[in-house]
């Protein structure tokens, strides 16, 4: 894989496959570029996609814990530098939707539309707590466990439900394959300390945010907080999937990433 350089030495693997526009993909905490997979194959017959993995994840850089969110949006541009994108459209899920609102506001000439999926702008007290809990059993070192939890507040319950074998499989290759330690504590403190709502209105480019009715992470009023403060922005609601819905109904998600990237790319 590639190396994109970011300040502080930060090193950043990436990856591009496809032709057409730019489309930058963000992942969300504890997840490499291969949390993507499932709509590659659809995105890249026209878009060209640069996936990465962001810092603390996969064979990027392990910084000390202590960095922000606004951090891991310039490592994000500095992505977009390495693979020769002068600006991209930008599509981040859950923490990557959060550092794609700050790579938009830091670096706005780098954005040309922008895809907030099952994201928020500032935590609410469930949410904190949720992530707060997930770093407190990360600095314990109970990666399994901490696999584990995550797992049940990504899926729905029915889901959960129909695939309860598949979970344990995915429980099991979290634990041992998302990053280690340090990186999800970083990770997970930047989330908790990330609050970009009352900067949302500075946004200019076309943007669609997406949420999930059965979302048990971020409940689908954060969908409404960020698209009420981005003028011209639109909100789809999914119904009966959970927090992970690209990978609950792939086909469905993809289809509305795509209807929204080829009109945002049409019009300019």
């Amino acid at each position: 894989m590639p190396v994109a350089s970011a300040p502080g030495g930060v090193e950043l693997r990436y990856e591009t496959s496809g032709d057409g526009p730019p489309l930058l993909l963000v992942s969300g905490t504890g997840h490499d570029h291969t949390f993507w997979s499932g709509q590659l194959s659809l995105f890249e017959r026209e878009f060209r996609c640069i996936v990465f993995d962001n810092r603390g994840v996969g064979a990027s850089s392990v910084p000390p814990p202590g960095y922000r969110l606004a951090d891991m949006a310039d490592d994000a541009a500095a992505v977009l530098d390495a693979a020769g994108a002068e600006a991209a459209h930008v599509m981040g899920f859950s923490m990557g939707g959060h550092i794609s609102q700050e790579l938009c506001l830091r670096h706005p000439g780098r954005v040309l539309s922008l895809g907030l999926h099952h994201t928020w702008a500032r935590n609410c007290a469930r949410l904190g707590d949720f992530q707060a809990t997930r770093k407190r059993i990360a600095e314990r070192g109970d990666m399994e466990t901490l696999a584990e939890f995550s797992l049940l507040g990504l899926y729905s319950h029915s889901y959960y439900d129909a695939h309860a074998e598949e979970m344990k499989a995915k429980a099991k290759w979290l634990a041992e394959n998302s990053g280690p330690r340090e990186g999800w504590i970083g990770q997970l403190e930047a989330t908790l300390h990330g609050d970009t709502l009352d900067r949302l209105h500075r946004i200019r480019v076309p943007a669609l945010v997406t949420a999930s009715s059965h979302d048990l992470i971020v409940e689908p009023h954060h969908a409404e907080e960020i698209h009420s403060r981005i003028e011209g922005s639109r909100k789809i609601v999914l119904e009966g999937t959970g927090h992970v819905a690209l990978i609950e109904a792939p086909e469905v998600f993809a289809g509305l990433c795509l209807d929204f990237l080829r009109e945002a790319a049409r019009t300019g």
